[in-house]
């Protein structure tokens, strides 16, 4: 047996959704090699440890695996895969408890072997705040500045903050999806276009679901595992009590690695989760250095000239007349103060007229220069 038969054989089994790493772990300590348990009887599967049933539909299905079919698909959707026995296999990934077997990508596999890299897990809510977003505007140049990696979930809200700043920036950013990696997979669809950015940047996108393989409400527990598990540490920014973000520190905690978590508000339900980090024992993370601390990197003023400055690295809006700008600004004026600012409050400022004022939001919602938490406006 080679070692192509060996990936092969790996590959085949993740058509295979029943079974994980936990029973092909053990399955390996009867079997001399992936292609052995693959073409393995169900008798002896079952005498290696497999429940019965199991190693009876197994077999069967095997029957009808075609690997010609997957390699082709493989290659024309250019996805690549390593496996937990390949070297290019991150080394932090392999240390935690039911790694996956098989890790598909697309990217730079520099970065997938992550040797000597830095990596920080940013997680937090699908429904940020302006609060939050000035967090990661604010704490990522110094980060990136010091060649941290920056790794989330392609989720909206947090996670996409954390990778469109971190390619804003200049750094290099990694996404671990629920879904397959496959064009009509990639989820949300809203950040198909992100997700080919941060390929396009040297980045990665992760996943160890085959291609065609949906967003399935189970899948994101289980890649949680796989974003803290690449991770030195990982950072929550807001989140519900009960939460992905809060699965994604509990692996964390799981696999003996750094929770760091952003106080907040205690009127906020988005500050639960953080807040209860803090209280369980997870460091407090109120600037920048005190990520670099956890690091070990030097703190202090940013050492290189990457970054002018760490006031909102995101690109400005192209606005379309005066009336745009003014309400932009007042907005941006809100953003600085991590606030959302109301009809009324922008009447105050401006002096325009209020139907003025809530057309020209509307059409800046629109375009997706504006946001609305319900009470108030932000810069998106």
């Amino acid at each position: 047996m080679n070692k192509l038969e060996s990936r092969q054989a790996l590959l085949g089994f993740s058509y295979f959704k029943k079974i994980g790493s936990v029973k092909l772990s053990l399955l390996e300590k009867t079997f001399s090699n992936p292609c052995d348990i693959f073409w393995a009887s169900a008798n002896d599967l079952e005498k290696a440890g497999l429940n019965k049933d199991l190693a009876h539909e197994f077999t069967e299905w095997r029957k009808k695996i075609n690997f010609s079919i997957i390699e082709k698909e493989l290659k024309q959707e250019q996805i690549n895969f390593v496996t937990w026995h390949d070297s290019d296999y991150p080394a932090l990934l392999k240390e935690i408890y039911a790694a996956p077997y098989i890790l598909y990508y697309q990217g730079d596999l520099e970065a997938l072997k992550g040797k000597g890299s830095a990596r920080l897990a940013i997680v937090g809510s699908r429904k940020h705040s302006a609060y939050a977003e000035k967090i990661i505007n604010n704490f990522l140049p110094s980060l990136l500045d010091r060649n941290l990696e920056i790794i989330s979930g392609l989720a909206l809200g947090v996670d996409s903050l954390a990778h469109q700043i971190t390619l804003c920036g200049g750094g290099r950013t990694i996404a671990v999806l629920g879904s397959g990696l496959d064009k009509t997979s990639i989820y949300p669809r809203i950040n198909y276009r992100l997700s080919q950015k941060i390929i396009k940047n040297k980045g990665l996108l992760i996943s160890e679901f085959p291609p065609k393989t949906p967003a399935l409400k189970q899948n994101f527990p289980q890649r949680n595992r796989i974003i803290s598990g690449l991770s030195q540490a990982t950072l929550v920014i807001e989140a519900k009590e009960k939460s992905g973000a809060l699965i994604t520190a509990r692996y964390a905690l799981e696999q003996n690695r750094e929770v760091l978590a952003i106080p907040g508000n205690i009127f906020s339900e988005f500050s639960a989760g953080p807040n209860k980090l803090i209280k369980m024992g997870a460091r407090p993370i109120v600037s920048s250095d005190d990520i670099l601390e956890v690091f070990n990197l030097e703190v202090g003023k940013t050492i290189g000239q990457k970054h002018e400055s760490n006031k909102n690295i995101l690109p400005k809006p192209d606005l379309q007349n005066e009336v745009e700008r003014m309400i932009y600004n007042v907005l941006h004026q809100g953003q600085e103060r991590a606030e959302t600012i109301t009809t009324d409050e922008i009447v105050k400022i401006t002096k325009l007229d209020t139907a003025v004022i809530n057309s020209t939001l509307s059409i800046l919602e629109l375009r997706g220069v504006a946001k609305s938490d319900g009470i108030g406006y932000a810069v998106n």
